[in-house]
């Protein structure tokens, strides 16, 4: 076969018109178009290439100084990267490094530049598992940071930022629904930041779940997360004694104590306490007592007060006041939350000291801003003991005022003693009418069925 007759026998490409005018010596040139896996500019690569070496720098440079803690540094270097790197922001090679860069400004507590940060990294890469756990754990330490007063966070930008995390923290659980840490933060966002003990326990099971699951080699692989599932365990336990359930928390706890007896990531104190607190609530007193004494000799960076009045509580239900007192003595005065000053109160009421009770109550009460209405219930109690009914209703209409301004809601126990106070100074009219709207929120509350008998009892 002849060259030509070969050349005439092979298929023949087809060549759009435009191309063919180029292929023809037109001087007209094509547009190039390019999409999401080819640009104009791939052709010639050594801009795109520089963006990457740099990239690479700016990675280790960062890697280096976060390894340093030298948060300042990395962000002053780095932030904002349109300015200091624009290469990598004009070649779309600056998501790893933004993600470093929230990290600092984390840990700076420079929470919302972060946060813009990482969700700028989101809107390209919205399948990242690890910006999503970033971003989530950045609301959640902005939230911690609030709560200790570190920063101002409240209201209505409270609220979104804990609706940030919890829906960053589960995108990310989604991606990867065997991880430890995001579930166990997950459970601490609902426990101690919202108050919602009961919706953290199914995630701080989870959590516990997921590592006990892990193969040998997986959890060898993964072992920074272990700590949280040991935290995981004992938060678990503390949640359980929250929601009525101490008979359930004492099996998590006590793997907790098996589990880092010697990796220590919880202080003994605090593992000795919260298992007094279990058998507390599961009115095992000789046993809490046993766990709060190991717990007060535990060496602890901070003080024990907290140790030392459920102990006294614990005494106070073994019918030892005078070692309850003891407990309570071993917290300096100045040192005494109104948490501790109640169940001052509550010892010297158990030595028949009811006007000692009423001087450390009113102390308190006068310097509580959250929680007042439990002290000036509990003086209301103890007027009511002394016939005092009119400073018991006085104390009762403060404790009610206190807690629908601080919360919006009625004051059950404020109203049955209105209702008490009222009967036994002879105003049954206004007896009945804190009854009614007692029971009408509540009719379960305790002793009630006995105040209302009381009631139809007297006469008009």
């Amino acid at each position: 076969m002849t060259a030509q007759l070969a050349l005439q026998n092979f298929p023949r490409l087809h060549v759009p018109q435009s191309q063919a005018k180029v292929q023809s010596g037109s001087a007209a040139q094509a547009a190039p178009v390019g999409d999401e896996l080819l640009a104009p500019e791939d052709l010639v690569p050594v801009h795109r290439e520089a963006a990457v070496r740099t990239e690479s720098r700016a990675l280790a440079e960062l890697a280096e100084l976060i390894r340093q803690n030298r948060w300042n540094e990395a962000v002053d270097l780095f932030h904002p990267v349109e300015e200091k790197l624009p290469e990598l922001a004009d070649h779309g090679q600056d998501i790893r490094v933004r993600e470093k860069i929230a990290f600092a400004l984390g840990h700076l507590g420079r929470h919302d530049d972060a946060i813009r940060e990482l969700a700028a990294c989101l809107k390209r890469e919205p399948d990242n598992f690890f910006l999503h756990a970033s971003l989530a754990y950045t609301a959640y330490d902005s939230l911690w940071a609030a709560k200790n007063r570190q920063v101002l966070l409240s209201g209505k930008a409270r609220a979104e930022r804990i609706t940030l995390a919890h829906r960053h923290f589960t995108a990310a659980q989604a991606l990867r629904p065997d991880t430890v840490t995001n579930f166990y933060r997950q459970g601490m966002l609902f426990r101690e930041i919202e108050g919602k003990a009961d919706k953290s326990i199914p995630l701080f099971r989870r959590a516990v779940e997921n590592w006990e699951q892990l193969e040998p080699g997986d959890r060898e692989r993964r072992h920074q997360e272990r700590k949280n599932y040991v935290k995981a365990l004992y938060q678990l336990a503390g949640a359980l004694v929250a929601t009525g359930r101490p008979d359930q928390a004492l099996a998590p706890l006590q793997r907790c104590l098996n589990e880092d007896e010697t990796s220590n990531y919880l202080a003994l104190a605090f593992k000795y306490f919260a298992l007094g607190k279990v058998h507390f609530h599961m009115n095992r007193f000789a046993e809490a007592r046993d766990a709060l004494l190991f717990a007060a000799k535990c060496r602890h960076d901070g003080p024990l007060d907290f140790v030392f009045e459920l102990l006294a509580r614990v005494y106070l239900a073994l019918g030892s006041p005078d070692k309850a007192r003891e407990a309570i003595g071993r917290v300096p005065e100045a040192r005494r939350r109104p948490y501790i000053r109640w169940t001052e109160a509550d010892v010297r009421c158990a030595a028949g000291q009811y006007e000692e009770a009423l001087r450390v109550l009113t102390a308190c009460v006068n310097r509580d801003g959250f929680s007042r209405h439990k002290g000036l219930l509990r003086m209301a109690r103890i007027n009511y003991l002394l016939n005092r009914f009119d400073q018991c209703a006085a104390h009762a209409e403060a404790a009610r005022r206190f807690y629908r301004e601080k919360w919006t809601n009625d004051c059950n126990e404020a109203l049955f003693w209105l209702a008490a106070a009222h009967l036994r100074q002879g105003r049954r009219d206004d007896a009945v009418r804190f009854a009614g709207e007692l029971e009408a929120l509540d009719p379960r509350f305790p002793r009630l069925d006995r105040l209302l008998e009381a009631i139809r009892q007297q006469k008009k």
